[in-house]
């Protein structure tokens, strides 16, 4: 049975992931079912990359790295994380808060330094990358979501995380 033999049957699926070792094709499956069911089935899609390599800005032609919500047609909005920005961003608020708390307008090396340390924490950028995914999925009001997973040992935790 086809994916789309598939969707005739079980049209209400509201997430979609395509998970696996690298080079099988997730990529390319993930945009092409998401391009039928927007341009098809009339659903409301958004495709949402977790994979560092940005393929669907290849496969779209257009600019979609780090760039958020992007409508590439009609129905189907596509977003490639830039899971580096998240860390730094996410690092910036800490480094924040620290400063509002204690009313410092700078922060102890030290402590600056621990905090830009944990960027090296091994599930760092799958935590950035998953949150984004949630608050996506979360706020965006869309029919179906369809993420497009990195290859095996990345896409494992990620979906493991959900849990």
């Amino acid at each position: 049975m086809g994916l789309s033999s598939y969707f005739e049957k079980k049209g209400d699926a509201g997430i979609v992931i395509f998970a696996g070792k690298g080079g099988l094709g997730k990529t390319t499956c993930s945009a092409g079912l998401s391009h039928y069911m927007a341009s098809k089935r009339n659903r409301k899609v958004l495709c949402f990359s977790t994979d560092p390599q940005a393929s669907l800005s290849d496969i779209f032609d257009r600019d979609i790295f780090g760039k958020g919500l992007i409508s590439v047609i009609p129905q189907l909005d596509v977003v490639e994380i830039d899971a580096d920005r998240r860390v730094a961003d996410y690092q910036e608020e800490v480094k924040q808060k620290i400063r509002s708390m204690y009313g410092l307008t700078e922060i102890p090396t030290e402590i600056e330094e621990y905090i830009d340390s944990t960027s090296a924490e091994p599930a760092m950028y799958e935590s950035a990358t998953y949150d984004a995914m949630a608050d996506l999925v979360a706020t965006s009001g869309h029919d179906l979501y369809v993420f497009d997973m990195p290859p095996f040992g990345h896409g494992v935790r990620m979906i493991a995380m959900a849990g």
